[in-house]
């Protein structure tokens, strides 16, 4: 006889939960905040002896649920239920020890879903306003969740799942980058025009760092600038993490900052509106994607030189390197396609992956050979195939998908 467990979640009831999650066939919860979950028994088998490096995982945002690729079959082999109008925004899978975890921004209900994907159980935990994206500190322990409408980092502890902090005073924030020293964080303002920095011990904000050189810009064109302000999305690290690329929306610049110091030691010009800065792993390019003029702008990462401008698309949202550095594919989500550049001469062709599909983010598998693209307008997962550029489609993978990771792999959120 199977068992079903509804967990009620309710504005008042937002303290520590643990929680049975559906790890089999998709089961989407009606209206009103309630999860209905089969058996946890035997529905975890698909994952069971099976390496996080090598499983895809897509978030999407209109069916409340994550879906789980193999990405040696690139079948799908298993949905994770969350909650209805929950609107997740991101995941990111990781291993602890012999543990395996999926974290999850659930933006729309004001918490984060800490999975444990060995047993099927849960954690929610309760954060600031609109959660979307975030960063595990490299030990494991810790994640910070950037809550962009309540202008606050909500602190939480992964194992024990509950907010050991909720840290105040930025505008918008966008993301979060722990440097590899585990002592520091930086957070990017969408809507100011600075990176904050916090004590990732004492989980306070500690620094704030000025981007580009907006009175100067803002004097060319005021009107431009007298309206919303788009900012800093992302702080990139070398993979070093001795310095660290915040490009501001609206000065067109990207400021580089000595995470020694933290202060900006070399302000570069972009093209217009540039959204973020993406590190080739081997440390050596610094890519930007500028949507206002449909260029991307090439920085040499060692010398901290712009060395190359290149045709972009329309709406970019995000590059990706594969093949050891030897390509960057940069997606361009108002095309319909991806711009495929072989490094480090690059000569470019386009890949046209449909007719007006709406592509959103993408991860790149750890030996760099696929590259897994989310389309919302035809609920699918795109695959490229570094190698030789052929592309497959996974249809079906949800409603409205929108993240894709991969443990080790190159991954982002937009």
């Amino acid at each position: 006889m199977l068992t079903f467990l509804a967990v009620f979640i309710g504005n008042t009831a937002l303290a520590e939960q643990k929680t049975e999650l559906a790890m089999g066939q998709s089961v989407y919860p009606p209206a009103g905040g309630i999860w209905k979950t089969p058996p946890a028994q035997g529905a975890l088998s698909p994952l069971s002896g099976k390496s996080l490096k090598t499983v895809v995982f897509v978030t999407n945002r209109d069916s409340g649920d994550v879906t789980v690729i193999d990405a040696q079959t690139d079948q799908i082999i298993n949905r994770v239920n969350l909650e209805s109008w929950v609107n997740s925004h991101m995941a990111m899978s990781m291993q602890m020890g012999g543990k395996k975890m999926l974290l999850v921004s659930g933006t729309q209900k004001n918490v984060v879903y800490l999975i444990d994907l060995d047993n099927g159980t849960a954690k929610v935990v309760p954060t600031g306003l609109a959660p979307e994206h975030f960063d595990a500190s490299p030990d494991g322990h810790t994640a910070y969740f950037a809550n962009i409408d309540g202008g606050s980092i909500s602190a939480v502890d992964i194992m024990a799942g509950k907010e050991l902090a909720r840290i105040e005073g930025f505008y918008e924030p966008h993301g979060v980058t722990f440097h590899p020293t585990l002592k520091k964080a930086y957070i990017p303002n969408l809507g100011a025009h600075e990176v904050g920095v916090i004590d990732t011990v004492e989980h306070k904000l500690i620094k704030r760092i000025a981007i580009g050189e907006l009175p100067k810009v803002a004097a060319l064109n005021p009107d431009k600038y007298l309206g919303e302000i788009q900012g800093i999305v992302n702080v990139t690290l070398t993979p070093d993490g001795r310095y660290a690329y915040a490009a501001d929306g609206d000065s067109g610049q990207v400021g580089v900052i000595d995470t020694a110091t933290d202060e900006v030691v070399k302000t570069l010009q972009t093209g217009e509106e540039p959204w973020r800065a993406y590190a080739s792993p081997d440390g050596k390019w610094m890519m930007i994607p500028n949507n206002g003029d449909e260029t991307v702008t090439v920085i040499d990462a060692r010398k901290h030189k712009v060395v190359a401008t290149l045709p972009g698309g329309a709406g970019m949202t995000g590059i990706n390197y594969a093949l050891d550095n030897r390509k960057a594919y940069v997606i361009a989500a108002e095309d319909s396609s991806v711009l495929v550049y072989n490094l480090p001469s690059f000569t470019s062709k386009k890949l046209v992956l449909g007719k007006n599909l709406a592509l959103e983010t993408a991860a790149t598998t750890p030996d760099g050979k696929k590259v897994y693209v989310a389309a919302s307008t035809d609920n699918s997962v795109y695959v490229i195939n570094a190698e030789d550029d052929q592309v497959k489609r996974i249809a079906n993978v949800g409603q409205f998908p929108w993240g894709v990771a991969i443990m080790d792999g190159q991954n982002y959120c937009h």
